[in-house]
């Protein structure tokens, strides 16, 4: 049996190798020599980790840790591309695994570490007497975004090799390697004593490698952090030889747990002096924490908001069922009358929950906002005998069209006038004008201005329609420049081409003429097409926009990589609220006005619009428009 199990373990990798618990080795198969040029009698009983340093594993830190982890876990481990320089002088990377062994009693007994995969190139020669680590370190690390150190274990850590990109610190490695600067002159005073004295806790105890964080000084004394990852490899007898490691700055993360702790602080004093009551749910639908506004909207004390379930315990089979929208991870609202539980008291109450999931899509738990619209609703119904008295005073209006067009007018005018506060402070934020912000506060503030912009154009849009409908759209002409008009479209979709990583390009004709018409409603018109080029392309994908003079006409073609559109439905594309599929509106939204808007604008300026597109290669809006009469 012992005879398969060998036969079977050197066929099924590449190579394999053995140690006991004491880690000496017990099996080095026939593909472990070819790989290596060692002999597997010159090993039998040696031990694994002294022979480490001979065999230039040059990640010798990493190896040790990972050998150590599948000891201490009892699980296997995945290693990949390890660097290794072979005694023929090769530069050789390894990818395999740890297996730890077990014995009856399920402790340790030893490891079988397995090569599944492995390349090979050739390296320069060695650099003399006691300089292999050098030049492992050097093979390795000479273009690495981290420094690399070889240091003596003796007061001050002389360094006996450092690599050249110690020059990010403003220093020159030979400062260090002349004996000019000893590591230790460069550590930060404060930090100087702590690391002193782990580094001889670590050296006495014999621990596999040191992992610290502490602040070093660059050559023109600014402050930075870095870790430490080092292995102290030492003599035949136990004895500290050398530390070999890397520094890396972390500098940057050091700001941004700062700037978070801010950024809690504020959100904490947001969160206290809400005018609305703001909550927070777990998953399970418990409140784990909320403000005190909502207590007093309530009139529940907050210690029996905390820990309410409201997935099992609400009532109100309204508010239960807004709530189980989060459960399906969207947006829940309800509105009306709410009877508190435990007092009995009556409040008109408007509640948003939100969903909160993680970066895989799983929901996390999400937050409750509570506004108390008890004046609200006394307004309302003031409002409700205003509108009895309004509606007896335009009985002589000839139709219901004027009405909802003055109405739309006046919810356009209202909603755009908080829309534009939105922006504005939404911009002072991103702009830092406020304070600084991390890239989670960024990323929200960018999402809240991509979708200001889209509900303005979504206003803007309804609004059009709607007059349209009784021909009440006015066109103030004057003499405008194609470039400009296409300059501001781009402008207007920035946001979301930044957050796609789609490549714009502009090709516009030199000299090309002015054309005649509403810069506002011909720059909504390539605004509505671009929009549609940006949300039906994948990320990083193309869009190219091209003008040019054909004629009496101005040329504009706007070309995506999309996704396309089948044939058969490019005769639907310019109706009203037209769809090619639910599904792609519910993938990228929309409401099917914007090319049926641009065809209206279009044709006012007595131009074309048509659409050529192939499915998976993607479409071209092409957009023809009279140029200046006089013009060349």
């Amino acid at each position: 049996m012992d005879n398969i199990c060998i036969n079977i373990l050197a066929r099924a990798w590449k190579g394999v190798w053995a140690v006991d618990r004491e880690n000496r080795f017990t099996f080095f198969n026939r593909g472990m020599e070819d790989i290596s040029g060692l002999r597997s009698d010159d090993l039998m009983g040696k031990d694994l980790m002294l022979l480490l340093p001979d065999q230039e594993i040059i990640d010798e830190v990493h190896f040790r840790e990972l050998f150590h982890t599948a000891i201490e876990k009892l699980t296997p481990v995945n290693y990949s591309l390890l660097p290794i320089i072979t005694s023929g002088g090769e530069l050789m990377e390894q990818s395999g695994q740890l297996l730890p062994l077990l014995d009856e009693n399920g402790a340790y007994d030893g490891m079988i570490g397995t090569v599944e995969h492995f390349s090979r190139k050739k390296i320069g020669a060695s650099v003399g007497e006691d300089g292999s680590s050098e030049r492992k370190l050097d093979v390795i690390y000479r273009n690495s975004p981290v420094v690399a150190f070889l240091w003596r274990p003796e007061p001050g850590w002389p360094v006996v090799f450092v690599s050249e990109n110690i020059s990010r610190f403003g220093y020159q490695a030979e400062e260090f390697t002349s004996g000019k600067l000893l590591y230790s002159d460069i550590v930060y005073p404060e930090d100087l004593s702590g690391l002193t004295a782990e580094v001889s806790d670590f050296e006495r105890h014999g621990q596999p490698y040191f992992i610290k964080e502490y602040r070093i000084l660059t050559h023109n004394g600014e402050i930075k952090w870095v870790t430490e990852r080092s292995m102290l490899a030492r003599d035949e007898v136990g004895g500290p030889s050398y530390y070999q490691g890397i520094i890396i700055d972390i500098t940057h993360i050091k700001e941004m747990d700062i700037a978070l702790k801010e950024s809690e602080n504020k959100y904490r004093l947001i969160f206290e002096n809400s005018p609305l009551g703001i909550f927070n749910f777990d998953k399970d639908g418990t409140v784990t924490h909320c403000n005190d506004k909502i207590s007093d909207i309530l009139g529940i004390p907050k210690e029996k908001i905390i820990g309410f379930n409201m997935n099992l315990s609400l009532r109100d089979e309204k508010m239960k069922a807004a709530f189980k929208e989060v459960l399906l991870l969207r947006q829940g609202h309800f509105e009306g009358e709410y009877r508190a539980q435990g007092n009995g008291r009556t409040a008109f109450i408007k509640v948003d929950y939100s969903p909160n999931t993680s970066d895989d899509g799983t929901l996390l738990g999400g937050v409750g906002i509570v506004e108390d619209i008890g004046e609200r609703k006394i307004a309302e119904e003031k409002l409700r005998e205003y509108a009895n008295e309004l509606s007896n005073a335009n009985k002589e209006l000839q139709s219901v069209d004027r009405m909802k067009n003055e109405l739309l007018s006046n919810v356009s005018h209202e909603l755009r006038t908080p829309l534009t506060s939105i922006k504005g402070y939404s911009d002072l934020l991103m702009e830092g004008t406020l304070g600084k912000m991390n890239y989670q506060q960024l990323k929200a503030v960018s999402t809240v201005i991509r979708n200001t912009e889209r509900l303005r154009r979504l206003v803007d849009s309804l609004l059009y329609v709607s007059m349209a409908e009784v021909e009440a759209i006015k066109y103030d002409l004057s003499k405008i420049d194609i470039l400009e008009v296409i300059d501001n479209a781009v402008t207007d979709m920035a946001m979301p081409i930044a957050e796609k990583k789609i490549d714009v390009l502009r090709h516009v004709q030199e000299g090309i003429p002015q054309i005649e018409a509403d810069a506002k409603k011909i720059t909504d018109m390539l605004t509505n097409v671009l929009d549609n080029a940006v949300k039906f392309t994948p990320s990083q994908g193309k869009i190219s926009i091209v003008a040019k003079k054909e004629g009496k006409m101005v040329h504009i073609s706007i070309e995506d990589s999309g996704i396309g559109i089948p044939a058969e439905l490019l005769p639907h594309l310019f109706q009203k609220f037209y769809q090619i599929d639910p599904s792609i509106r519910r993938k990228y939204g929309g409401t099917g006005l914007g090319l049926f808007i641009s065809k209206n604008i279009v044709e006012a300026h007595k131009g074309k619009i048509w659409i050529e597109s192939e499915e998976k290669k993607g479409t071209t809006v092409h957009i023809l428009l009279p140029v200046l009469q006089g013009g060349t």
